[in-house]
């Protein structure tokens, strides 16, 4: 897994093998938080199934918001 990239309002693009999804990071009384970007998937749609499956593992939750904290700190404006 890893951060490919931070956009204009503090997401990060993190990358699992062929799976890209956005982790919201945000600061709030000093603190950072961070949230998967996709929260409403559609049943009938597959890759929103891959999606809400890969969001679904606590280790995949852990790794991403890790890497996505680390690469918001060096990269946030």
């Amino acid at each position: 897994m890893k951060a490919l990239k931070i956009d204009d309002t503090g997401s990060v693009l993190i990358q699992s093998n062929d799976l890209k999804v956005w982790v919201d990071v945000y600061e709030d009384d000093k603190e950072i938080y961070c949230d998967w970007n996709q929260y409403i998937f559609m049943l009938d749609n597959p890759k929103d199934l891959v999606v809400r499956e890969f969001q679904d593992n606590i280790d995949n939750a852990i790794e991403a918001f890790d890497l996505a904290t680390e690469y918001y700190i060096q990269h946030k404006q």
